[in-house]
């Protein structure tokens, strides 16, 4: 019997829910904290300024920790990376909770992000271990429903919460919410997951980790400030220099792998090039993400909906989302492996159609036609995302399962950054000053159109990187090795 049908065999059925809580917790504090800027102006006297570094913080330290995160796992352990992770987060929750000021809540936030670096790349690690390959399609389904679901329906939760403003709290409630969650997955850890780590890996490689925090820090603080700042030369120097520090990181990497070292990621996962395409693909299909901050402000300051309302009409697109995630793992092998694609083309069919959607929204209110064309929008995600994440894993060891998931992770986060900041840009750029409804869904349509443009760049790549994983998958991914 081999270590994946063992551990499939004597594995906790809380197994997947104690792992997807705090992923959706983690998921959601990326765009929660949208709903809560007029109560943190008027409560804690939060300048745009600070409500801007209120989302950045959070997204820097979480993309920038990524990939030292899922090294740690298979070096320390990835159930106690895990355990953590979630620690921390929950514990930075309370903090931002009982921020007194902007600077306080700054700062909670960059602990919020650490937090969820250390323990979102386990999950991923740990559902590469514990299930069988046959299986891993339905736990990679699951997990993409948890994902997306945390991203719709984030802001519907922090406006309800808002809404409710129990014990007088208001926003803070937007991260108190987290403490029971975190508290219930540690306690739950150590009864539920078994413990796993790489029989490869030994120490942390320090200088790796220095290295690429800093290549990943000049290609994230420009993308994260780059738009709101004026896009000043400093920003394209920025994203210039990151390509010497990428080369300086490989060059250091492959000085300790001919040591016999441990390097923070092995370079021989790049060597199989679907692999390398498969990690082009989630940027690509990441950027489309920006779709959901688009459609916020379109919705909110477009059309004059509240944060609850906004939330309510994300809802229809959330729907299609979930029903599509857990479709496609129920499909045939054959049909399966075909789904990023499809779902990617699906995506931006649905893009297109909300265009027309937009243009013909008249009295500023949500028409039909808008619900209807974003629903093609959420079920291509839903179809491609998990998919997409089994196809670039497929052909990874399991011995570095936790720095395979980091990097995945942290390409995604740079898609979902640099479409936030090119997207967006466009987007501001084309609105300008205007402030009617027909100008904003203008300026919405133009951006529409480059993520439609996106999404079917995404399919293509996606289509590449299956042919080439296919070749490599069946000898590369020794199932339950590490455990």
């Amino acid at each position: 019997m081999s270590a994946a049908q063992h551990t499939s065999t004597r594995r906790s059925p809380w197994f997947l829910p104690v792992l997807f809580a705090p992923v959706f917790m983690v998921i959601a504090d990326v765009f929660i904290v949208n709903v809560a800027a007029p109560s943190l102006r008027e409560d804690i006297g939060a300048s745009d300024s600070d409500l801007q570094w209120v989302v950045a913080a959070y997204l820097l330290t979480y993309a920038l920790s990524m990939i030292t995160g899922g090294r740690l796992g298979d070096v320390l352990g990835r159930r106690r990376m895990f355990k953590a992770g979630v620690a921390g987060f929950t514990f930075a929750s309370v903090l931002c909770a009982l921020a007194p000021n902007p600077t306080a809540l700054i700062a909670a936030r960059l602990l919020q992000g650490f937090g969820g670096a250390a323990m979102w790349p386990q999950v991923l690690s740990m559902i590469q271990v514990e299930f069988a390959p046959a299986e891993r399609p339905r736990a990679f389904g699951v997990q993409g429903l948890v994902q997306g679901l945390a991203a719709i329906s984030a802001q519907l939760i922090g406006g309800g919460l808002i809404a409710l403003d129990l014990l007088g709290l208001g926003w803070r409630w937007v991260f108190l919410v987290n403490v029971p969650v975190g508290a219930i997955a540690l306690l739950a850890a150590d009864r539920v997951i078994p413990e796993s780590r790489s029989e490869t890996a030994r120490r942390l490689d320090l200088r790796g980790v220095a290295l690429a925090t800093l290549a990943l820090s000049l290609v994230m603080i420009p993308a994260v400030e780059g738009r709101e700042v004026g896009w000043p030369a400093w920003t394209f120097a920025s994203f210039a220099l990151a390509i010497p520090a990428a080369a300086l990181f490989i060059a250091a990497e492959r000085r300790i792998t001919a040591r016999g070292g441990s390097p923070l990621v092995e370079l021989r996962l790049f060597e199989t090039r679907g692999f390398r395409i498969g990690l082009v693909s989630a940027t690509t299909l990441y950027f489309v993400i920006s779709f959901f901050f688009l459609l916020s402000i379109y919705l909110q300051e477009g059309l004059g909906l509240t944060p609850l309302d906004s939330g309510l009409a994300f809802t229809p697109l959330a729907v299609a989302f979930v029903a599509a995630s857990l479709t496609g793992p129920r499909l045939a092998d054959g049909v399966r492996e075909y789904l990023p694609q499809v779902g990617a083309t699906i995506a931006a069919l649905g893009l297109l159609a909300t265009i027309f959607a937009v243009q013909s929204t008249v009295d500023g209110s949500v028409s039909l036609w808008l619900i209807l064309a974003m629903l093609p929008v959420g079920a291509g995600m839903g179809t491609a995302i998990p998919p997409l994440i089994h196809l670039v894993l497929r052909a990874v060891p399991a011995t570095d399962a936790g720095a395979a998931s980091g990097t995945l992770v942290t390409a995604q986060q740079i898609g979902n950054a640099l479409g936030v900041a090119a997207v967006g840009t466009v987007f501001f750029s084309e609105l300008g000053s205007a402030t009617s409804a027909s100008a904003f869904g203008d300026a919405f349509s133009v951006a529409l159109a480059v993520q439609a443009a996106f999404a079917l760049a995404a399919a293509a790549l996606v289509s590449r990187a299956r042919r080439t994983v296919d070749e490599h998958a069946p000898a590369a991914m020794p199932a339950g090795e590490g455990a």
